[in-house]
């Protein structure tokens, strides 16, 4: 293709940038916020409850059909609790029983947030969704959704809620 003039160069190079601009960079996805600013306990565990829903695989990811909303949702602490431990329904993310010792319960806030002072040790986290227990990662050692709290540490736990979202 052969460009008589500047001018209509000018306006072919200009459409080709705003063509290329049309989809979004993964900074342009918004993420709700972290709440880190908000931590005030010097030991334990803090995070953000996020639940995840739509079609979030490329170039998808970028459009209405996906979002995360902060939740409150109910926050079950558990001794560091491995598959032998739990009841699953159809081999998890969801359990309907979970046979390790309760350390305690606390609730996210309407920002998803949620602080908790522990003893140094190794924990598992639990949403609670409708009448079942939700957890979606293990760690290394076979540990769901564990958090390990150090002396005089905090640690961050995001708890993803993704079973109405695609990846």
């Amino acid at each position: 293709m052969r460009i008589k003039n500047s001018s209509a160069l000018f306006s072919f190079l200009v459409l080709i940038l705003i063509s290329c601009n049309d989809s979004p960079t993964e900074n342009e996805f918004k993420y709700p916020p972290d709440n880190e600013n908000r931590v005030t306990i010097s030991q334990g565990v803090w995070g953000n409850v996020w639940f995840w829903e739509g079609n979030f695989e490329p170039p998808v990811i970028y459009s209405n059909y996906a979002k995360i909303t902060p939740v409150v949702r109910d926050i079950f602490i558990y001794e560091a609790t491995t598959d032998s431990m739990v009841e699953a329904l159809n081999s998890g993310p969801f359990f309907t029983r979970i046979n390790s010792t309760l350390i305690t319960t606390i609730q996210s806030d309407i920002y998803g947030f949620f602080q908790i002072s522990l003893s140094p040790g190794k924990y598992s986290f639990f949403a609670r969704e409708d009448t079942l227990f939700y957890a979606n990662e293990w760690d290394g050692d076979g540990h769901i959704l564990s958090a390990t709290v150090t002396e005089n540490n905090v640690t961050k736990r995001q708890i993803d809620i993704t079973y109405k979202a695609s990846f």
